[in-house]
């Protein structure tokens, strides 16, 4: 007797198991809401990062355009 039960308690717990992994189940809806949780996530900071990169590419080209303007009036003043 306690040998089938334990069968049976087994049976029962694969067949829970099955149906709670099946494509209808809240597991699975759990799960691709995680999923699109963690895809926005990592589009926001792939959006986050870029919009930081085109800042610092700025800020380059505005310190390069300041130092050649400087240097290029440093050089006519030095020459006249």
């Amino acid at each position: 007797m306690g040998l089938s039960d334990k069968l049976r308690q087994a049976s029962n717990y694969l067949r829970k198991l099955r149906r709670s992994l099946g494509p209808d189940s809240y597991f699975q809806y759990k799960r691709g809401r995680k999923h699109e949780r963690q895809h926005a996530d990592h589009a926001r900071e792939q959006a986050e990062d870029s919009a930081e990169k085109e800042r610092q590419e700025a800020e380059r080209g505005r310190e390069y355009e300041e130092r050649y303007e400087h240097e290029r009036e440093g050089g006519g003043q030095g020459q006249g």
